[in-house]
């Protein structure tokens, strides 16, 4: 499991502790377009993806409002529901067969009280997911739309191949024709 051999990499993990974490986590795996989280259902569980790619949004009355991408070794998790038994504000969606290391609540708890190594490896993930939030939210307030598509082709290069246009879009808060003028202005430049 990649996600497995990446977490021993990075906090490294007594022989132990890794036992726990791979008797807790169980493979789920999702259909195209098939949910993880619906906005407005309580959350029991948080997922490690382990290939596949997930999109993060929110439901208005006249549109869906794209607010991240999950590829592997990303968190899926509605944060409000499963650690604060509230409805969710965003669904998770499939959208490819994606493959993911799930763990309900009470083995999150369990992991975290009982593995150092979890409560390590937990902590830089959320440090990271701050950081990206962060880092999305200021480019919303200062970058102007163009900006802001150069820089997700430069940190994801592979993201057009990945994800459909219309939600790409709608995370970089731009219409789907203005995408269109700016993937042509940089085919041409």
């Amino acid at each position: 499991m990649r996600v497995l051999t990446n977490l021993v990499k990075l906090i490294n993990p007594p022989e132990a502790e890794l036992a726990m974490m791979e008797e807790r986590l169980h493979l789920k795996v999702l259909r195209k377009n098939e949910h993880f989280v619906r906005q407005g259902h309580i959350s029991s569980e948080v997922a490690l993806v382990e290939r596949g790619t997930m999109r993060l949004y929110i439901e208005t009355p006249d549109k869906e409002i794209c607010k991240d991408f999950l590829f592997e070794n990303s968190v899926a998790c509605s944060y409000d529901g499963f650690f604060f038994g509230q409805a969710s504000r965003v669904s998770i969606q499939a959208l490819q067969e994606t493959h993911l290391l799930v763990l309900t609540k009470d083995d999150f708890h369990y992991l975290y009280e009982n593995c150092p190594g979890w409560q390590r490896f937990w902590n830089l993930l959320l440090v990271e997911q701050l950081m990206k939030t962060d880092s999305r939210e200021t480019a919303l307030l200062k970058d102007p739309p163009d900006v802001r598509f150069r820089n997700i082709l430069e940190e994801h290069p592979l993201l057009f191949s990945r994800i459909p246009l219309q939600y790409i879009a709608s995370y970089l808060g731009i219409t789907r024709e203005t995408l269109s003028r700016y993937r042509s202005r940089m085919l041409t430049d």
